[in-house]
């Protein structure tokens, strides 16, 4: 039996449409649809996975394709909302060794009339080559004291409007463990999240951007704690690290993401996010820092 044909990426699509823009070895722009919004601006995950494909654009003109296929690390520092349209991302290079190069990535929105770019968003991308790393390996017990959950036996599909309230989450199925109060991904307790997530037009969760973009799509420690959450408080990323692992399969369709919260207080809090296959290994491991902000009514003052 012919085996099934892998559906094309609208991710890989998208952010690889970043191009070089005319004039410039060092400045790639592109569109973004309102299709990788959340809430209020396109998904940190979305502009983490845009920043690693602007700079693997730019290392394969300055240093050649292949040399380095891999982003090992990236910190991306958020420092303006930025609404679908045009951006610009601006790289150079920090450091270039024979195992290892460093991008800066800067994106900025667009000018507009009589106004300057808004520069929005920083990467800092570490490149190697994952298939060829070698050295100090110990293997320990995880943070998370159980296996994963199976997803057939142990788990049902999160039916909360709020994976249908946005652009982006309306593009993943969310399967997650259920609590008896009805809260999602409270097996182990505390602030530890576990969810499964894949895409529901069937494309595959085939590459580190994969990762990059879902990385910044777990159980949000605070949300899952209070029914309703949504529709009284906004999440706005800080800043986020990324590092990856493992390259996953170019056949994977679901990943386990994990995540914990160490202290939730006075409208900010830390996540870390594990990103794993279906035979448990680790393929990326995150950290977040978030704010929480209470949503307004339309024309008052007073906060709900």
């Amino acid at each position: 039996m012919a085996s099934q044909p892998i559906s094309t990426s609208p991710l890989l699509d998208a952010v690889s449409s970043i191009a070089l823009q005319k004039g410039t070895r060092d400045q790639f722009v592109t569109s973004i649809s309102p299709e990788w919004c959340t809430q209020h601006s396109v998904l940190g995950g979305y502009l983490n996975a845009l920043i690693l494909s602007a700079a693997q654009k730019f290392n394969g003109l300055e240093l050649g394709e292949g040399r380095f296929p891999d982003p090992i690390h990236v910190f991306v520092q958020f420092l303006h909302r930025v609404p679908p349209g045009q951006v610009v991302a601006t790289c150079k290079h920090l450091r270039v060794s024979s195992r290892q190069c460093v991008v800066r990535v800067e994106v900025a929105r667009t000018a507009t009339a009589g106004k300057s770019r808004t520069h929005a968003t920083v990467g800092i991308v570490t490149y190697a080559d994952i298939s060829t790393e070698n050295g100090l390996t110990q293997h320990g017990p995880s943070a998370f004291a159980v296996p994963l959950p199976n997803r057939d036996t142990e788990c049902v599909k999160i039916d909360d409007p709020v994976v249908d309230s946005t652009p982006v989450t309306s593009k993943l199925n969310w399967v997650s463990p259920k609590s008896t109060s009805g809260l999602w991904g409270h097996r182990v307790g505390g602030h530890h999240r576990e969810v499964w997530v894949s895409f529901r037009d069937g494309s595959k969760i085939s590459g580190l951007l994969h990762l990059a973009m879902l990385s910044d799509m777990p159980l949000q420690p605070a949300a899952t704690h209070q029914a309703g959450f949504y529709a009284k408080y906004a999440l706005s990323t800080l800043c986020m690290t990324v590092e990856f692992k493992k390259r996953p399969g170019p056949s994977t369709q679901w990943v386990m993401i994990r995540s914990d919260s160490h202290v939730v207080s006075n409208g900010r809090y830390d996540i870390n996010v594990q990103i794993h296959d279906e035979e448990g290994d680790i393929l990326a491991l995150s950290n977040h820092v978030v704010y929480v902000s209470e949503l307004q009514a339309r024309g008052k003052k007073a906060k709900i």
